[in-house]
């Protein structure tokens, strides 16, 4: 039952993209048409910039917007006097891409704002677009981008980051799940100091998980949404306008599980979908996750749609830009090659990768794929080989067109009765019948890495981590394989 749950929820995400510019960063203006009406609406708030601008400012989507119409009793009650005066910076149909526009274009300059209020992403959901033409990882970069603008641009402002509204008509409805996704991210660009966050969902949602009864189309809130917006939303501006002297309000979150959050009580996280971005808390001066996960989408973007191997995994895969640098060079003359491999990712970083990005926008001629050392020493070996049974799954899914060379995960350690070894040896145990021989080939070269005592120094320095001589090994071994699945 579990497994069905988890593949239905694999298969919102299936549809592979057709070739694009990762859209959602890149800074777009509406259709070209200087006249058209969003450009006009541009101009008019651009003239309240030029006055003065406000200290509170909304800045978002059609939901946004519409504190002008169906909120616009709650606006002037509460947003139309003094500092609480809004400047409303939201616009139908508006996604990630027009909001970087209209912020490079003026709408944050000349002025000093003490309070914005950000809530984007549902258009970019597939709102005007294929549901498959943008992964949430897009949305996830697109809106990290704004974040960045913002804080450029009004250094000193406190910014709410409002989680997406839900929509549709139950928690497991695509354009819902496509939402909490995104959500259960970009909450981590907060650190509760400078930036909140602010997901008052559970207060849309009845107790069966629709959202009819304050939003009709379960899309924008009707007049009562607006007051909810406005009660939680108020801590927070209360708390810039002051300058800091109230009492600093928590991060908000819904007091309603999401759908992922729900199979995570019941479900080995080894399958689970899970990401490694930083988060505003982590410490860290950058996210080189979150980064590369950027860059391997620009190359994906610039593949135009059409990619020999994709290799899949985590540091081992990742070196073939370092240690294994001159192989991988050699390859590239031949094949066009993506490398997806993560230094320190786990099985379930891998499903998150491969649902939400990384195996979109191209066709694949071969994936070859191994994971799971980084799972050994915490999970056991047969929640990992599940882990790596949901990726083929998301592969087969994602690329149905591509051939999975299914490596075992490399020997560690000084010898066989090494723990992390033996688990890694039960876990291939396991995998090895994933294998068919056909759209998934087992290749184990193993042994090669080994000297006369089973140990793995020679090859791998750190007994983990193979040098030039390990990658050479490798390329020798998937080679006639490469050849065969491509044809050159």
């Amino acid at each position: 039952m579990k497994t069905n749950i988890l593949l239905a929820v694999a298969a919102l995400f299936a549809t592979v993209n057709s070739f694009g510019a990762i859209r959602a960063v890149t800074p777009t203006a509406w259709n070209g048409d200087p006249n058209c009406w969003q450009q006009k609406r541009h101009a008019e708030k651009m003239k309240t910039v030029k006055s003065g601008g406000a200290k509170v400012v909304f800045i978002g989507d059609s939901i946004t917007h519409f504190w002008e119409s169906k909120g616009k009793a709650q606006a002037n009650k509460y947003f139309s006097e003094g500092d609480m005066k809004m400047l409303n910076l939201g616009t139908s149909g508006d996604r990630t891409e027009h909001v970087l526009w209209r912020l490079d274009n003026g709408e944050l300059d000349g002025y000093e704002a003490k309070c914005i209020l950000l809530m984007i992403g549902t258009n970019n959901s597939g709102h005007f677009r294929n549901f498959s033409d943008e992964p949430p990882s897009d949305t996830i970069l697109g809106i990290s981008e704004i974040l960045k603008r913002i804080r450029a641009k009004q250094p000193k402002a406190v910014v709410v980051l409002t989680a997406i509204f839900p929509r549709g008509a139950s928690e497991t409805d695509s354009f819902r799940l496509r939402n909490d996704a995104v959500n259960l991210q970009i909450r981590k660009f907060c650190d509760g100091k400078k930036v909140f966050w602010c997901d008052f969902s559970d207060r849309f949602l009845d107790k069966n998980g629709d959202i009819k009864w304050v939003m009709p189309d379960r899309l924008h809130p009707e007049a009562p949404g607006y007051e909810i917006w406005y009660e939680e939303v108020k801590p927070y501006i209360d708390y810039a306008l002051s300058d800091g002297k109230l009492p600093c309000p928590k991060n908000r979150y819904s007091r309603v599980k999401t759908h992922f959050e729900k199979l995570k009580d019941k479900t080995p996280a080894t399958v689970l979908p899970a990401t490694r971005i930083a988060g505003a808390n982590s410490g860290k001066r950058d996210d080189w996750w979150l980064k590369r996960l950027r860059d391997k989408r620009d190359q994906i973007a610039d593949s135009k749609g059409e990619i020999d191997l994709v290799f899949f995994g985590d540091s081992i895969t990742h070196n073939w830009e370092r240690p294994g640098k001159n192989w991988l060079e050699k390859l590239s003359k031949t094949y066009s090659i993506l490398d997806i491999g993560y230094g320190g990712d786990r099985t379930q970083h891998l499903v998150w990768r491969g649902e939400n990005g990384e195996l979109d926008g191209y066709k694949a001629k071969c994936i070859m794929l191994m994971i799971g050392t980084n799972n050994s020493r915490s999970d056991k070996p047969e929640d990992v080989a599940k882990g790596i049974r949901r990726i083929l799954d998301v592969i087969a899914k994602k690329q149905p067109q591509a051939k999975t060379l299914l490596l075992p995960i490399f020997p560690r350690g000084e010898g066989p009765e090494n723990r992390l070894r033996k688990n890694n040896e039960q876990v291939n145990a396991i995998i090895k019948g994933y294998a068919d021989g056909d759209k998934v080939i087992w290749c184990d070269f193993n042994a090669k890495y080994l000297d006369e005592k089973g140990d793995t120094k020679w090859i791998m320095p750190d007994r983990l981590h193979p040098g030039d001589a390990g990658y050479k090994i490798w390329t020798e071994a998937v080679l006639p394989h490469f050849k065969a699945i491509c044809g050159k």
